[in-house]
Protein backbone atom coordinates (compact mmCIF):
# COMPACT_ATOMS: atom_id res chain seq x y z
CA UNK A 1 0.00 0.00 0.00
CA UNK A 2 1.54 3.47 -0.85
CA UNK A 3 2.64 5.82 2.27
CA UNK A 4 2.73 9.79 1.93
CA UNK A 5 6.38 8.61 3.18
CA UNK A 6 7.34 6.79 -0.01
CA UNK A 7 9.81 8.70 -2.13
CA UNK A 8 8.28 10.00 -5.38
CA UNK A 9 8.70 7.43 -8.58
CA UNK A 10 10.74 9.54 -10.70
CA UNK A 11 11.60 7.35 -13.96
CA UNK A 12 15.63 8.03 -15.25
CA UNK A 13 14.13 9.84 -18.23
CA UNK A 14 11.72 11.90 -16.27
CA UNK A 15 14.91 12.77 -14.14
CA UNK A 16 16.55 13.90 -17.21
CA UNK A 17 13.86 16.31 -18.24
CA UNK A 18 13.58 17.62 -15.08
CA UNK A 19 17.97 18.23 -14.74
CA UNK A 20 17.50 19.84 -18.22
CA UNK A 21 14.50 22.35 -16.98
CA UNK A 22 16.52 23.46 -13.92
CA UNK A 23 19.49 24.40 -16.08
CA UNK A 24 17.15 26.99 -17.60
CA UNK A 25 19.30 26.87 -20.53
CA UNK A 26 17.10 24.66 -22.51
CA UNK A 27 13.35 25.10 -23.53
CA UNK A 28 11.15 22.10 -23.84
CA UNK A 29 8.22 21.06 -25.98
CA UNK A 30 5.24 19.83 -25.20
CA UNK A 31 2.67 18.64 -27.57
CA UNK A 32 -0.47 20.55 -28.93
CA UNK A 33 -3.95 19.73 -28.61
CA UNK A 34 -5.13 16.26 -29.07
CA UNK A 35 -9.35 16.64 -30.00
CA UNK A 36 -8.70 19.28 -32.26
CA UNK A 37 -6.19 17.45 -34.02
CA UNK A 38 -8.16 14.10 -34.23
CA UNK A 39 -11.42 16.30 -35.35
CA UNK A 40 -9.27 17.89 -38.51
CA UNK A 41 -8.47 14.34 -39.51
CA UNK A 42 -12.00 13.03 -39.13
CA UNK A 43 -12.22 11.42 -35.73
CA UNK A 44 -14.81 14.18 -34.28
CA UNK A 45 -16.09 14.13 -30.99
CA UNK A 46 -19.54 15.65 -31.99
CA UNK A 47 -19.81 12.05 -33.45
CA UNK A 48 -18.52 10.51 -30.38
CA UNK A 49 -15.71 8.70 -32.02
CA UNK A 50 -12.91 11.30 -30.49
CA UNK A 51 -13.74 10.73 -26.93
CA UNK A 52 -13.59 6.55 -28.15
CA UNK A 53 -10.67 6.84 -30.25
CA UNK A 54 -8.37 4.72 -27.52
CA UNK A 55 -10.28 1.90 -28.28
CA UNK A 56 -12.12 2.55 -31.87
CA UNK A 57 -9.24 4.34 -34.04
CA UNK A 58 -5.96 4.08 -32.20
CA UNK A 59 -3.86 4.17 -35.25
CA UNK A 60 -5.19 7.68 -35.72
CA UNK A 61 -4.51 9.12 -31.74
CA UNK A 62 -1.23 7.12 -31.96
CA UNK A 63 0.04 8.92 -35.26
CA UNK A 64 -1.44 12.35 -33.71
CA UNK A 65 0.95 11.95 -30.77
CA UNK A 66 3.94 10.49 -33.43
CA UNK A 67 3.11 13.76 -35.66
CA UNK A 68 4.19 15.40 -32.04
CA UNK A 69 6.68 13.84 -30.89
CA UNK A 70 8.43 14.61 -34.67
CA UNK A 71 7.40 18.22 -34.56
CA UNK A 72 10.17 18.24 -31.72
CA UNK A 73 7.51 17.46 -28.18
CA UNK A 74 9.32 15.73 -25.40
CA UNK A 75 6.02 15.68 -23.57
CA UNK A 76 3.15 14.06 -24.82
CA UNK A 77 -0.16 14.25 -23.11
CA UNK A 78 -2.90 11.21 -22.72
CA UNK A 79 -6.17 11.25 -24.92
CA UNK A 80 -7.86 11.43 -21.09
CA UNK A 81 -8.47 15.14 -20.39
CA UNK A 82 -11.68 15.22 -18.92
CA UNK A 83 -12.07 11.30 -18.22
CA UNK A 84 -13.57 10.06 -15.48
CA UNK A 85 -15.81 7.28 -14.37
CA UNK A 86 -18.77 9.58 -14.26
CA UNK A 87 -18.25 10.85 -17.91
CA UNK A 88 -16.90 7.55 -19.52
CA UNK A 89 -19.38 4.83 -17.54
CA UNK A 90 -18.45 1.23 -17.92
CA UNK A 91 -15.90 2.00 -20.83
CA UNK A 92 -14.05 4.34 -18.32
CA UNK A 93 -10.80 1.65 -18.14
CA UNK A 94 -10.76 0.94 -21.21
CA UNK A 95 -10.47 3.99 -22.67
CA UNK A 96 -8.58 5.51 -19.74
CA UNK A 97 -5.78 2.15 -20.34
CA UNK A 98 -6.15 2.43 -24.45
CA UNK A 99 -5.33 6.31 -24.40
CA UNK A 100 -1.69 5.70 -22.24
CA UNK A 101 -1.18 2.44 -24.15
CA UNK A 102 -1.66 4.99 -27.40
CA UNK A 103 1.19 7.47 -25.91
CA UNK A 104 3.52 4.36 -25.21
CA UNK A 105 3.07 2.81 -28.49
CA UNK A 106 4.03 6.27 -30.09
CA UNK A 107 6.78 6.77 -28.47
CA UNK A 108 7.92 2.54 -29.19
CA UNK A 109 7.45 3.25 -32.62
CA UNK A 110 9.32 7.08 -32.98
CA UNK A 111 12.22 4.97 -30.72
CA UNK A 112 12.23 7.65 -27.82
CA UNK A 113 11.78 5.38 -25.33
CA UNK A 114 14.94 6.71 -23.24
CA UNK A 115 13.49 10.24 -24.00
CA UNK A 116 10.20 11.50 -24.43
CA UNK A 117 7.42 11.99 -21.29
CA UNK A 118 4.36 10.40 -21.10
CA UNK A 119 1.69 13.10 -19.07
CA UNK A 120 -1.18 11.52 -17.60
CA UNK A 121 -3.93 14.32 -18.39
CA UNK A 122 -6.14 15.14 -15.47
CA UNK A 123 -8.71 17.94 -15.79
CA UNK A 124 -11.97 19.01 -13.66
CA UNK A 125 -14.53 18.54 -16.09
CA UNK A 126 -17.50 16.51 -15.78
CA UNK A 127 -20.42 15.14 -17.52
CA UNK A 128 -23.54 16.52 -15.73
CA UNK A 129 -26.98 15.66 -16.85
CA UNK A 130 -29.82 12.71 -16.03
CA UNK A 131 -28.35 10.74 -13.78
CA UNK A 132 -25.24 11.94 -13.39
CA UNK A 133 -23.67 14.04 -10.20
CA UNK A 134 -22.60 17.82 -9.30
CA UNK A 135 -19.60 17.64 -8.30
CA UNK A 136 -20.20 20.68 -6.15
CA UNK A 137 -23.24 19.05 -4.62
CA UNK A 138 -21.46 15.70 -4.36
CA UNK A 139 -17.58 16.10 -3.77
CA UNK A 140 -17.02 12.50 -2.37
CA UNK A 141 -18.11 10.69 -5.67
CA UNK A 142 -15.51 13.42 -7.70
CA UNK A 143 -13.12 12.28 -5.09
CA UNK A 144 -13.39 8.93 -5.69
CA UNK A 145 -13.42 9.39 -9.49
CA UNK A 146 -10.52 11.32 -9.52
CA UNK A 147 -8.88 8.46 -7.20
CA UNK A 148 -10.04 5.90 -9.78
CA UNK A 149 -8.50 7.88 -12.74
CA UNK A 150 -4.57 8.46 -10.52
CA UNK A 151 -4.70 4.53 -9.87
CA UNK A 152 -5.37 3.73 -13.60
CA UNK A 153 -2.88 6.52 -15.00
CA UNK A 154 0.21 4.88 -12.71
CA UNK A 155 -0.73 1.77 -13.67
CA UNK A 156 -0.90 1.92 -17.17
CA UNK A 157 2.39 3.75 -17.20
CA UNK A 158 2.66 7.57 -17.22
CA UNK A 159 5.71 9.29 -16.11
CA UNK A 160 4.02 12.28 -14.59
CA UNK A 161 0.59 13.85 -13.59
CA UNK A 162 -0.50 17.20 -15.10
CA UNK A 163 -2.97 18.55 -13.36
CA UNK A 164 -4.84 20.92 -16.57
CA UNK A 165 -7.12 23.85 -15.71
CA UNK A 166 -6.60 24.03 -12.15
CA UNK A 167 -8.84 26.96 -10.80
CA UNK A 168 -10.55 27.26 -7.38
CA UNK A 169 -10.38 24.81 -4.64
CA UNK A 170 -13.83 22.54 -4.86
CA UNK A 171 -12.34 20.86 -8.15
CA UNK A 172 -8.76 21.31 -7.50
CA UNK A 173 -7.96 19.85 -3.74
CA UNK A 174 -9.42 16.48 -4.06
CA UNK A 175 -7.03 16.22 -7.52
CA UNK A 176 -3.86 17.51 -5.21
CA UNK A 177 -4.79 15.13 -2.62
CA UNK A 178 -4.77 12.32 -4.93
CA UNK A 179 -2.05 12.19 -7.09
CA UNK A 180 0.06 13.03 -3.76
CA UNK A 181 -1.20 9.86 -2.28
CA UNK A 182 -0.09 8.30 -5.76
CA UNK A 183 3.54 9.07 -4.73
CA UNK A 184 3.75 9.72 -8.40
CA UNK A 185 5.21 13.24 -10.14
CA UNK A 186 3.00 16.04 -10.95
CA UNK A 187 2.26 18.90 -12.56
CA UNK A 188 -0.10 21.88 -12.25
CA UNK A 189 -1.54 24.42 -15.02
CA UNK A 190 -3.44 27.17 -13.86
CA UNK A 191 -6.41 28.42 -16.19
CA UNK A 192 -7.75 31.87 -16.20
CA UNK A 193 -9.40 34.51 -18.17
CA UNK A 194 -10.77 38.05 -18.46
CA UNK A 195 -14.16 38.52 -16.95
CA UNK A 196 -16.89 39.63 -18.85
CA UNK A 197 -17.38 43.00 -16.51
CA UNK A 198 -14.27 43.76 -17.05
CA UNK A 199 -13.44 42.99 -13.31
CA UNK A 200 -10.03 41.48 -13.91
CA UNK A 201 -8.92 38.16 -14.29
CA UNK A 202 -10.57 35.09 -12.47
CA UNK A 203 -10.00 31.43 -12.09
CA UNK A 204 -11.37 28.95 -14.83
CA UNK A 205 -14.17 26.74 -12.98
CA UNK A 206 -15.22 29.38 -10.82
CA UNK A 207 -15.50 32.84 -12.36
CA UNK A 208 -16.06 34.68 -9.37
CA UNK A 209 -12.56 34.30 -7.71
CA UNK A 210 -9.93 36.50 -8.53
CA UNK A 211 -6.65 34.81 -9.18
CA UNK A 212 -4.81 36.73 -6.35
CA UNK A 213 -7.24 35.21 -4.37
CA UNK A 214 -7.01 31.35 -5.28
CA UNK A 215 -2.96 31.25 -6.00
CA UNK A 216 -1.96 31.01 -2.79
CA UNK A 217 -3.78 28.03 -0.98
CA UNK A 218 -3.71 25.82 -4.12
CA UNK A 219 0.38 26.41 -4.44
CA UNK A 220 0.59 25.88 -0.75
CA UNK A 221 -0.94 23.10 -0.90
CA UNK A 222 0.95 21.70 -4.02
CA UNK A 223 4.39 22.36 -2.05
CA UNK A 224 3.46 21.31 1.64
CA UNK A 225 0.09 19.06 1.27
CA UNK A 226 -2.94 19.82 2.53
CA UNK A 227 -2.40 19.84 6.20
CA UNK A 228 1.20 20.44 5.96
CA UNK A 229 2.21 16.76 5.63
CA UNK A 230 5.52 17.90 2.88
CA UNK A 231 6.64 21.56 4.88
CA UNK A 232 9.00 21.30 6.53
CA UNK A 233 11.21 17.72 4.71
CA UNK A 234 8.97 15.28 3.07
CA UNK A 235 8.48 15.83 -1.05
CA UNK A 236 5.38 16.55 -2.32
CA UNK A 237 5.79 15.55 -5.83
CA UNK A 238 5.02 19.07 -7.42
CA UNK A 239 8.03 19.51 -10.34
CA UNK A 240 6.20 22.25 -12.08
CA UNK A 241 3.60 24.68 -12.24
CA UNK A 242 2.34 27.04 -14.94
CA UNK A 243 -0.38 28.49 -16.64
CA UNK A 244 -2.82 26.37 -19.15
CA UNK A 245 -5.63 26.81 -20.87
CA UNK A 246 -5.36 30.68 -21.29
CA UNK A 247 -5.63 33.26 -23.70
CA UNK A 248 -2.72 34.54 -24.82
CA UNK A 249 -3.71 38.04 -23.49
CA UNK A 250 -3.90 36.83 -20.00
CA UNK A 251 -1.42 33.81 -19.27
CA UNK A 252 1.47 36.20 -18.51
CA UNK A 253 -0.28 37.80 -16.00
CA UNK A 254 -0.88 33.84 -14.36
CA UNK A 255 2.54 33.36 -14.52
CA UNK A 256 3.19 36.44 -12.86
CA UNK A 257 0.59 35.86 -9.98
CA UNK A 258 2.17 32.15 -9.96
CA UNK A 259 5.66 33.87 -8.95
CA UNK A 260 4.37 35.98 -6.78
CA UNK A 261 2.67 33.76 -4.99
CA UNK A 262 5.27 31.32 -4.38
CA UNK A 263 6.66 29.45 -6.89
CA UNK A 264 10.27 29.52 -7.83
CA UNK A 265 10.88 26.24 -9.51
CA UNK A 266 10.39 25.59 -13.15
CA UNK A 267 7.18 26.89 -14.96
CA UNK A 268 4.91 25.71 -18.02
CA UNK A 269 3.13 28.10 -20.56
CA UNK A 270 0.70 26.39 -22.90
CA UNK A 271 -1.91 28.79 -24.08
CA UNK A 272 -5.48 28.36 -25.87
CA UNK A 273 -7.21 29.64 -28.75
CA UNK A 274 -10.83 28.72 -27.86
CA UNK A 275 -13.36 31.22 -28.64
CA UNK A 276 -16.35 29.58 -27.69
CA UNK A 277 -18.64 26.49 -27.59
CA UNK A 278 -21.36 25.57 -30.79
CA UNK A 279 -23.61 23.22 -29.25
CA UNK A 280 -25.10 22.99 -32.70
CA UNK A 281 -22.51 20.96 -33.83
CA UNK A 282 -20.53 19.88 -30.42
CA UNK A 283 -17.81 21.76 -31.43
CA UNK A 284 -14.79 23.78 -29.86
CA UNK A 285 -14.68 26.85 -32.08
CA UNK A 286 -11.59 28.26 -32.27
CA UNK A 287 -9.54 31.29 -33.37
CA UNK A 288 -6.97 31.23 -36.17
CA UNK A 289 -3.80 32.59 -34.62
CA UNK A 290 -1.32 32.69 -37.28
CA UNK A 291 1.86 30.75 -35.99
CA UNK A 292 4.22 33.23 -36.30
CA UNK A 293 2.02 35.26 -33.73
CA UNK A 294 1.87 31.86 -31.25
CA UNK A 295 5.84 31.78 -31.63
CA UNK A 296 6.50 35.67 -30.87
CA UNK A 297 3.84 34.72 -27.48
CA UNK A 298 5.77 31.88 -26.05
CA UNK A 299 9.43 33.58 -26.98
CA UNK A 300 7.94 36.26 -25.24
CA UNK A 301 7.04 34.21 -22.20
CA UNK A 302 9.97 32.63 -22.13
CA UNK A 303 12.04 35.83 -22.14
CA UNK A 304 9.63 37.59 -18.99
CA UNK A 305 10.00 34.66 -17.56
CA UNK A 306 13.70 32.81 -17.06
CA UNK A 307 11.88 29.80 -15.13
CA UNK A 308 9.35 29.22 -17.94
CA UNK A 309 11.43 26.55 -19.93
CA UNK A 310 8.26 24.43 -20.80
CA UNK A 311 6.14 25.79 -23.90
CA UNK A 312 2.89 23.96 -25.74
CA UNK A 313 -0.43 24.27 -26.69
CA UNK A 314 -3.86 23.48 -26.99
CA UNK A 315 -7.05 24.11 -28.64
CA UNK A 316 -6.97 26.39 -31.43
CA UNK A 317 -2.94 25.23 -32.19
CA UNK A 318 -1.60 22.24 -33.85
CA UNK A 319 1.29 20.56 -35.05
CA UNK A 320 2.53 22.44 -37.24
CA UNK A 321 1.87 25.40 -34.49
CA UNK A 322 4.69 22.94 -32.22
CA UNK A 323 6.91 22.15 -35.29
CA UNK A 324 7.25 26.12 -36.40
CA UNK A 325 8.07 26.89 -32.30
CA UNK A 326 10.99 23.97 -32.37
CA UNK A 327 12.18 25.70 -35.60
CA UNK A 328 12.39 29.04 -34.16
CA UNK A 329 14.03 28.30 -30.67
CA UNK A 330 16.50 25.95 -32.72
CA UNK A 331 16.10 22.76 -30.09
Amino acid sequence: MTSIADPIKRSQRYQNLLSDLSSGDKTILLDGPISTELDARGVTMSSGRGRRAPIDDQEALIQVHMDYINAGARIITTHTFGGNRDKLGQDFENLTRGAVECTLEARRRTGTDDRVIIAGSIAYHTAQGPGKYDPKQDPKSWENDINDLVKLLKSSGVDVMLLEMVGGPTFTVPIIRAVQASRMPFWVGFSAAYAHNGTGLRVYDNPGTPVEDALPDLIRISIEGEYGAFKNDGDSGVDIIGAMHCKPSALGRVLEAIKTHGWDGPMLAYPDDVQGWDPSISKVVTGNDPVDVYCDHCLGWRSDFPKCTLLGACCGFSVRHIAALNQRLGV
